[in-house]
């Protein structure tokens, strides 16, 4: 699964550091793999990848404690008048080859 985000400038500092003292929550997950971080070079935007043994596993993720556990912390990137700050958009990949 992949999660595209763009971050304002302003915000970008504070993201990493969220991702660099992420809670762990995902690792607990049956069927988690691994995670990766990745930043653009280029522009504000940084994915979100994450691996899993089959779709039911992430899907399982997202409707767990462990999914609010790891998430609680989103609210730091909103506004004055509440609204998201980074724009967020999950993608579905299957691997064909190694």
């Amino acid at each position: 699964m992949m999660n595209r985000m763009t971050v304002p400038d302003s915000h970008r500092e504070k993201f990493e550091k969220y991702f660099g003292t992420r809670a762990m929550a995902v690792d607990r997950r049956p069927g988690f793999i691994r995670a990766e971080i990745l930043k653009s070079t280029v522009e504000n935007e940084y994915i979100v990848v994450t691996h899993w043994d089959k779709e039911e596993s992430f899907k399982g993720w997202v409707d767990s404690p462990e999914f609010r556990e790891g998430h609680k912390r989103v609210g730091e990137f909103r506004d004055a008048d509440g609204n998201m700050l980074i724009t967020s958009k999950v993608e579905k990949y299957e691997v064909i080859a190694e």
